[in-house]
């Protein structure tokens, strides 16, 4: 049974993504701004709002310790900020200067990935701020985003309706084609990892404009470093467009909308 906890009207435009740390929730709006909450009794921190895009920001995420949160925008940019401070860290702009739709930390904190309407993928090292590496699709736009809980991969997922595994040096690992008809809206990683052998399990939950909600099986052999996926469920329940996914801290959840 849920219950209704509190109702929070603080942005003037759409609510595009929300994100909790440990502590803290944030949000980012189509008014420009990220609003940061304590997750506790859900007030608003002094420095909240965060000013520093200049058009509607669409994604949010923590580092794993929640010091850091970083936000991407139509304007082009990634901006990390302190969440000590509210303070900006830095300002990551994606190369080719198209709006960003997509951002993703990975769980060492180590790495940032940025995905933008063009196709493009920017590989960031999050300490430095420094651009490693770049991608590209062709004639689709990145819309989904999410690390592996080892940080050694990660999966995009775009509105050609494609999934596609990187390894850190934006080499593509496999290539998910028409994993959902009229495209991906959202992927994300189980936090769990199953060990045996010469395999590294993995499970990814995705959905999108298909209605369906997958969920998938990631074989990683420790000899060569191939991969393989396996569809291991799809899910029917809902009849309209599923936009996002998410799992518990656990992995034994997952919620869609």
């Amino acid at each position: 049974m849920t219950s209704l906890v509190c109702t929070l009207q603080h942005h003037q435009d759409d609510v595009n993504w929300c994100a909790f740390s440990a502590k803290l929730l944030a949000t980012c709006s189509g008014d420009k701004t990220l609003r940061i909450y304590n997750s506790h009794d859900f007030s608003e921190l002094p420095f909240s709002p965060l000013w520093g895009h200049g058009y509607s920001v669409h994604c949010c995420c923590f580092s794993a310790c929640g010091q850091f949160l970083a936000s991407c925008s139509t304007d082009a940019t990634v901006v990390v900020w302190s969440m000590d401070t509210g303070e900006i860290e830095g300002v990551l702009e994606h190369p080719g200067r198209s709006p960003v739709r997509i951002c993703a930390l990975s769980p060492d904190s180590l790495h940032l990935v940025s995905g933008a309407s063009d196709g493009s993928l920017a590989l960031w090292d999050h300490p430095t701020k420094q651009l490693r590496r770049t991608g590209r699709m062709s004639d689709t736009t990145m819309v989904a985003c999410s690390f592996s809980p080892c940080s050694q991969m990660f999966m995009t997922g775009s509105t050609f309706g494609d999934l596609r595994l990187w390894d850190l040096d934006m080499n593509q690992l496999h290539a998910e084609k028409n994993a959902h008809d009229l495209g991906v809206s959202c992927c994300t990683f189980s936090p769990s990892i199953l060990s045996g052998g010469q395999v590294v399990q993995f499970n990814l939950a995705s959905c999108g404009q298909d209605s369906l909600l997958k969920i998938w099986l990631i074989n990683k052999f420790t000899y060569g470093g191939s991969c393989k996926i396996h569809l291991m469920h799809t899910l029917t329940g809902q009849s309209a467009p599923v936009l996002s996914c998410a799992y518990s801290a656990d992995g034994q959840l997952l919620v869609s909308g």
